[in-house]
């Protein structure tokens, strides 16, 4: 979702900085991801360090300019498992990249946005963030990410910026693709409980976050935007008693 995000982000001529703890990828994405305004730039980032995070923010703003948009992306995934089953170093792994990275990486740029009186930061949260499933640590980290989002919108809209989420349902990315070429995921199952009959792909997603940053999204602050083909209408219609 990051490499697709900052694709869409330099289509459109904005200059983009890719951030990673995956040096050798990172940099080989970021030498892919070209735009008018050339080739994206990479930085070493491990989102669990808040070293890392605040050079990170130091650097670009000095080295590329200022940081007009930050998009959360990393993230890790959890396989559904009774709450006595996840191992607690695999449930704080998740929480220390889904959510305290997260949370240090909006802390880290608000100043220099408020000082401007200007920018976006979108988070990544899921579908997860809205119904149950057996995904004890994952679900309720989303679930923080939604709440955190309309807690810095109100705090800092008054300063002129903007703060949303998206929800992106079971997307196409390379993990997903990963386990599903393993046997471990299904994707027509997958399709068959969305509304309409797809699998959500990672341009969807990104196309999602460059319009809430847009100035068509002006007006829009404090929102977890579902990009799920329209699975959480369907969860719920399709479970009504009859």
């Amino acid at each position: 979702m990051g490499r697709g995000t900052g694709e869409v982000f330099a289509a459109y001529g904005d200059r983009v900085v890719l951030a990673d703890v995956n040096s050798n990828l990172g940099r080989q994405v970021a030498e892919e991801v070209i735009g008018p305004a050339g080739p994206s730039a990479f930085h070493d980032l491990d989102v669990r360090e808040e070293s890392s995070v605040n050079e990170l923010i130091e650097w670009v703003e000095v080295e590329v300019g200022p940081i007009d948009v930050l998009v959360n992306s990393a993230g890790v995934l959890q396989n559904p498992m009774p709450i006595t089953e996840l191992p607690m170093e695999d449930h704080d792994r998740m929480w220390d990249i889904n959510n305290r990275g997260l949370y240090m990486c909006c802390r880290a740029v608000a100043p220099l946005m408020r000082a401007r009186g200007r920018g976006n930061i979108i988070n990544i949260a899921s579908t997860t963030s809205f119904v149950a499933w057996p995904l004890t640590a994952y679900d309720p980290g989303k679930t923080a990410v939604k709440m955190l989002t309309e807690v810095l919108a109100a705090e800092m809209g008054p300063k002129g910026i903007r703060v949303n989420a998206v929800a992106p349902h079971i997307t196409a990315t390379p993990a997903i693709q990963s386990r599903i070429d393993a046997g471990e995921r299904d994707p027509a199952k997958i399709i068959v409980q969305n509304a309409l009959p797809r699998m959500v792909e990672v341009e969807d997603v990104a196309e999602a976050i460059f319009f809430l940053c847009s100035p068509e999204a002006k007006a829009i602050t404090g929102v977890t935007l579902a990009v799920d083909c329209g699975f959480l209408v369907a969860n719920t219609y399709n479970t009504y008693p009859k």
